[in-house]
């Protein structure tokens, strides 16, 4: 039974794999200044108060306390929207200079219904 277990994990992965290759082959694991995005899953916030106090504990106490914050704050939630970026409003560098580096970016976008979000990712934001 156990073998069963680790043969449809292995086959999951190697399926989320081979899409996550493919969306990066696409050179869709980015998002584009202004370049609407249809129905995307992240991480949004709904305040740039937030935003800037959540980046502070990025760059203060690291990604750990980082993401506890994002997922504890009240104006922020995974969701699914369709929207368009509009411009990076912060970047905070996680281990910089080490092996594992990334950056998690704060973006200023707006939904469908013309409201403005703040998007968190680890995505990188690029202009056209």
């Amino acid at each position: 039974m156990c073998r069963r277990c680790c043969i449809r994990r292995a086959c999951a992965l190697l399926v989320f794999g081979c899409a996550s290759l493919s969306a990066a082959a696409d050179g869709e694991w980015h998002y584009t200044i202004d370049q609407a995005r249809e129905r995307q899953q992240a991480n949004f916030c709904s305040s740039s108060a937030s935003v800037e106090k959540i980046a502070g504990i990025f760059e203060g106490a690291g990604p750990r306390a980082g993401y506890s914050a994002l997922s504890g704050s009240a104006d922020c939630a995974i969701a699914v929207h369709t929207f368009t970026p509009r411009r990076v409003l912060r970047t905070v560098t996680i281990s910089e200079d080490k092996p594992g580096e990334y950056v998690v970016r704060f973006v200023e976008v707006e939904n469908a219904h013309g409201q403005i979000m703040y998007l968190v990712t680890t995505r990188d934001v690029v202009a056209q």
